[in-house]
């Protein structure tokens, strides 16, 4: 059976509640901060010990080659075995799903790798 690796987008909430003024709902301020939150789904141990290892090699990366000014670390992510949690700024938060859709495709492949030995 092929090991497989999936994360998926199942919530995304600002940290402080928006204020509900009038009949209209306000426009996120864009120096706000938003929870992402992904589900992680394997089909075997393996996908986890690949998740990971690949966010080792992302935050290697963090380390010796730097972030955009402003742009979160990986390293502020929170991982259980079941989901991942990133509080980020709105402002970063189509780059920090960029980041995880990274994180999975390279959990994937070193799922493949193993799998040739």
């Amino acid at each position: 059976m092929r090991t497989e690796i999936r994360l998926e987008l199942i919530g995304e909430n600002p940290v402080s509640p928006l204020p509900a003024v009038g009949s209209a709902l306000p426009k996120p301020d864009p120096d706000s901060f938003w929870t992402l939150r992904f589900a992680i789904t394997s089909t075997d141990p393996a996908g986890l010990d690949a998740v990971r290892h690949a966010r080792r090699s992302m935050l290697r990366e963090e380390w010796t080659l730097g972030r955009e000014p402003g742009e979160p670390s990986l390293e502020t992510a929170m991982f259980s075995a079941e989901e991942i949690s990133w509080t980020v700024p709105l402002a970063h938060r189509a780059r920090c799903i960029e980041r995880l859709a990274e994180l999975e495709s390279r959990a994937a492949r070193t799922l493949h790798d193993l799998a040739g030995r």
